[in-house]
C-alpha cells in the first residue's frame, strides 16, 4: 500500500508538477525523502528542530521553482530573431515523442546551419502551449516573448486502425523591422509552405516527426529570407534562399510546400542580387556591381530592381543614356515610382522635354509609401551631376519640381527654379513659364517679395 501511494504521488508530480497538486505531490515526496534520510543520521548528530528549518527551506525552494516553472515565458534577446515553438501534445508520451523526433531535430539543425547566426529557438511548455496554441491567442504570447516566426499547432496520438499521430500547424510572421502589411504577407507565404495536417503511425513516429520538421526548417529559412531582404540585409537573405534552393534542387524527395517555395524562389534570388548589385554600384565596385547583376537577370530578366541600376549604369558608367532609357521603359508595368523618376529625368537629359513633363504631371499626382525617399535620392544624384561642371541647366528645373512638390523644401525649390531661369535656352519656354508659376505660388508660401 505504502509504494501505491508512494508511486501514484511520484506520477501525479511528475506528469502534473504545473498543477497545484503537481506541487502538493512533489512537496509530499521532498518531506517523505527528507524524513528517510533524517533516519540515517546517527542520533545527536542534528538536532530535529534544526533539520525541520532546512525541510521548510528547501519547500520555499521547491515553491519558488514552480512558480518560475508554471507561469515563466522567456523573452527574446533584441540580438537576434526569435523561433518560438508553441505546440501542444494531449498525452505526455505526445510530448515526449515531439520533444525528442521534432522539436530536438528543428533546434539541432538550426544551431548547425545559416539560421544559428540570426535565432534564438524558444520553445513553449505544454501545458502553457495549451493556452496560446492558435490564431486568437498567438498575439497575446507574442506581447510577452517578443518573438519574430511563430510555429503553433497541436499533435494528438489516436487509434485510427493503427496507433497514429496526427500534427497539426500553423504559422504567424510578426517581424518587427516591416510594416503590419508586410508581415501578413509573409505569414501567408509562411503558412503556404508549412504542413498543415500530417498523420503517421506510431511504428514511423521518428521518420513522421523528422519529415515535418525539415518542412518547418524550410518553410522557416524560405521566409526568414524574404524578412531579411525587406530589413535590409540582402546578403543574409541570398545565403538563405541560396542554401534552401540547393536543398530543395538536390531532394529526390519533394516534400509539402516544395513546390511553392520553388515558384518564388528564384525571383526573390533575383531581387536580392540586384539589391547588392546597387550596394556595389554605390560604392563604384564596377567588378562585383556586373557580377550580381548578371546573377539577378539570369534567375529573372524581367527583374524590377535589376531594370532599375541596369538603367542607372547605362547611364553612369557606360554614357549611353539612349540605352539607359529604352532599359527603363521595360518597367512601365511596375506599381512603384522610382521608375518614373528616372524617365523624366533621361526625357530631360536628352531634351525631350515634353515627353519629361508628362512624366511630371503624375508624378505629380502620385503618392507612395517611399517617395520621399526616391526624391531625395533623385536630388542627390542631379546636385551631383551639376557640381561636376555638366551643362545641363534644365536640372535645376528637376530639382526645383522635386523640391517644391515632394520635398515642399521652398528655399531650396526657389533657389534652383531661379537659377533655371537665369540659364534656361528657347527651347525650354514651356518649361519656364511653369517655372515661373511656381516661383509666384512659392514667394506668396513663404511670405517672400
Amino acid at each position: 500500500m505504502q509504494n501505491y501511494i508512494l508511486e501514484k504521488t511520484y506520477n501525479i508530480a511528475s506528469n502534473y508538477f504545473h498543477k497545484w497538486y503537481g506541487l502538493v505531490a512533489s512537496s509530499f515526496l521532498t518531506i517523505t525523502i527528507a524524513l528517510c534520510f533524517y533516519k540515517l543520521i546517527p542520533d545527536d548528530k542534528i538536532r530535529f528542530l534544526w533539520y525541520t528549518y532546512g525541510i521548510i527551506g528547501l519547500e520555499a525552494c521547491l515553491f519558488l521553482f514552480w512558480l518560475f516553472y508554471t507561469f515563466r515565458i522567456p523573452q527574446n534577446n533584441k540580438k537576434r530573431a526569435g523561433l518560438v515553438i508553441c505546440i501542444h501534445a494531449d498525452t505526455n508520451e505526445s510530448e515526449q515523442t515531439l520533444k525528442r523526433d521534432f522539436i530536438s531535430i528543428i533546434k539541432k539543425k538550426i544551431k548547425s546551419g545559416e539560421m544559428g547566426e540570426i535565432f534564438n529557438v524558444h520553445v513553449i511548455k505544454n501545458h502553457l502551449a495549451i493556452k496560446f496554441n492558435d490564431f486568437k491567442n498567438i498575439s497575446k504570447l507574442h506581447k510577452k516573448i517578443k518573438g519574430h516566426i511563430y510555429i503553433f499547432g497541436e499533435t494528438k496520438k489516436r487509434k485510427h486502425g493503427n496507433e497514429q499521430y496526427f500534427l497539426s500547424l500553423d504559422g504567424l510572421v510578426l517581424h518587427k523591422p516591416v510594416v503590419q502589411q508586410v508581415s501578413q504577407e509573409l505569414s501567408k507565404d509562411f503558412i503556404a509552405t508549412l504542413p498543415k495536417g500530417i498523420n503517421f503511425q506510431d511504428s514511423f513516429a521518428f521518420a513522421g516527426f523528422q519529415i515535418s520538421a525539415n518542412i518547418v526548417l524550410r518553410s522557416v529559412e524560405y521566409v526568414s529570407g524574404i524578412a531579411a531582404f525587406i530589413s535590409g540585409n540582402p546578403f543574409l537573405a541570398t545565403r538563405l534562399h541560396t542554401d534552401l534552393k540547393t536543398k530543395l534542387m538536390s531532394s529526390q524527395q519533394k516534400l509539402p510546400g516544395d513546390n511553392v517555395i520553388l515558384s518564388k524562389i528564384d525571383s526573390l534570388l533575383s531581387d536580392e542580387y540586384a539589391i547588392i548589385a546597387t550596394y556595389y554600384f554605390g560604392k563604384n565596385d564596377q567588378k562585383n556591381t556586373y557580377k550580381n547583376l548578371e546573377l539577378s537577370l539570369k534567375l529573372n530578366l524581367n527583374c524590377y530592381h535589376a531594370l532599375n541600376i541596369q538603367s542607372i549604369i547605362a547611364f553612369s558608367w557606360e554614357n549611353d543614356p539612349k540605352k539607359s532609357l529604352s532599359i527603363i521603359k521595360r518597367c512601365h508595368h511596375f506599381n512603384d515610382p522610382t521608375w518614373r523618376y528616372n524617365e523624366a529625368f533621361l526625357h530631360f537629359w536628352l531634351g525631350n522635354y515634353v515627353s519629361a513633363w508628362k512624366q511630371c504631371e503624375k508624378i505629380k499626382n502620385q503618392n507612395y509609401p517611399n517617395e520621399l525617399f526616391v526624391s531625395h535620392e533623385v536630388t542627390q544624384f542631379n546636385e551631383k551631376l551639376l557640381n561636376s561642371s555638366t551643362e545641363k541647366s534644365v536640372l535645376y528645373f528637376w530639382l526645383g519640381f522635386n523640391y517644391y512638390f515632394k520635398q515642399h523644401n521652398l528655399n531650396f525649390a526657389l533657389t534652383n527654379l531661379e537659377t533655371f531661369m537665369q540659364k534656361a535656352d528657347n527651347t525650354m519656354l514651356t518649361l519656364k513659364q511653369k517655372a515661373s508659376g511656381w516661383l509666384i505660388d512659392i514667394k506668396k508660401e513663404g511670405n517672400w517679395k
